[in-house]
């Protein structure tokens, strides 16, 4: 039975959850707002499953080497303005649904309050899976469609973080050769609950019911000086979003995240996707502002499904060691803990988000400026004049 002594060591992929014979799992949100597993201990049949396909106990094992990266762009520029960054999970999709599979990736909850993945069988939903969402999505039953899916002999892609990924491989035990995985480079996921008080917030000053979001916006000032959109009206940049802040600071991420078992270049996945932060020191020509990825092959499976789409690309190949030894270390390391956070959670619960913010949010002067200057659309021309920026 599984029982969680330190939540350190429990990453929330739910894999637990959709291994228990008798459903005698639940996941319980912790004042945080992260899911845990909860056990009846009246139902439980002491089959121990539900430990078996633990990733945080049963630490992914690798025995070999990715087979190659890139930098990569989608040629469709629509695609990626669309995209977190190069647009390459969109092609990768689409190539599985016209294989007559699936993709499995995250959107969200028609309120917007929550993130979950869901299975997607056609192409003209694909786009909800687009661009990242900053907070921890719900898996809730999906490992066991994703079973039923292959038992079927479908084709599946499935996306998420390494976690997921790794607790998707342990619920499934054995390969499927339909089973395409795609993890992300992630800075760690944060608090659902975080989320859903930011949103109350701004539904109360907006008068509005939030709609929709997104949380990668390049519409304004390109792919590294992004923003969130909300209700596809008003933006708010990264510096001056209080979400987006708490999370930079990472204040809000998941105690797993501190210490996360699943960094490395090399992966169990077949694909990993990322921004290429620090494009202009190994790929000037593939940098136009709308943002690049960098792919990394890790299996041969992988590797064919991207051959397949590269004739949509614009690529260069690259020496991923290189790449993460100077940029991007979120591949490599763990985001660290902040001395405050115990003190952040505690006024969590005492203090409105507005109190809150001002409390552990601290914009400099230099920052308010630049926000003021994007509204009014003066940065970028001064950026042109080589005066400002």
């Amino acid at each position: 039975m599984i029982e969680i002594k330190e939540k350190k060591n429990c990453c929330g992929c739910e894999a637990c959850y959709n291994a228990c014979p008798v459903q005698c799992i639940s996941m319980e949100r912790d004042k945080e707002g992260f899911k845990y597993p909860c056990v009846d201990t009246t139902k439980c049949i002491g089959c121990n499953k539900c430990e078996k396909v633990c990733p945080c106990i049963h630490k992914p094992y690798i025995n070999k080497q990715y087979i190659e990266g890139y930098a990569a762009i989608n040629k469709n520029l629509k695609e990626r303005l669309n995209s977190s960054s190069g647009g390459i999970f969109s092609l990768l999709a689409t190539k599985i649904i016209e294989l007559g599979g699936v993709v499995i990736g995250s959107t969200m909850t028609d309120d917007c309050k929550e993130a979950m993945h869901i299975i997607v069988d056609n192409a003209e939903e694909l786009n909800c899976l687009y661009g990242s969402k900053y907070l921890q999505s719900n898996i809730n039953n999906i490992y066991s469609e994703v079973y039923e899916k292959l038992r079927n002999d479908k084709w599946v892609l499935f996306s998420g973080t390494p976690c997921q990924v790794e607790g998707l491989l342990n619920y499934l035990g054995n390969p499927y050769e339909k089973l395409i995985c795609v993890d992300l480079i992630c800075h760690g996921v944060p608090s659902p609950g975080i989320w859903k008080k930011h949103v109350e917030n701004i539904e109360k000053k907006k008068h509005l019911k939030l709609k929709n979001v997104n949380f990668r916006c390049k519409k304004y000032n390109g792919y590294s000086d992004y923003g969130i959109m909300y209700q596809k009206s008003f933006y708010k940049s990264k510096e001056e979003d209080t979400y987006f802040q708490l999370f930079m600071k990472e204040l809000t991420l998941r105690l797993s995240c501190y210490d996360c078992k699943f960094k490395g270049i090399v992966r169990n996945s077949d694909i990993t996707l990322g921004d290429f932060w620090g494009i202009d020191d190994f790929a000037a020509d593939l940098n136009d502002g709308n943002g690049t990825s960098i792919v990394v092959i890790q299996s041969e499976k992988g590797k064919k499904l991207f051959e397949e789409i590269k004739q949509s690309l614009a690529l260069t190949t690259v020496e991923v060691d290189k790449v993460f030894a100077t940029h991007n270390d979120a591949m490599t390391k763990s985001s660290l803990k902040p001395d405050n956070r115990e003190a952040f959670w505690n006024d969590f619960h005492k203090l409105s988000y507005e109190q809150l913010c001002k409390k552990y949010i601290h914009i400099s002067s230099k920052e308010k400026i630049k926000s003021v200057l994007r509204k009014i659309g003066v940065l970028e021309k001064f950026k042109k004049l080589g005066r400002g920026g």
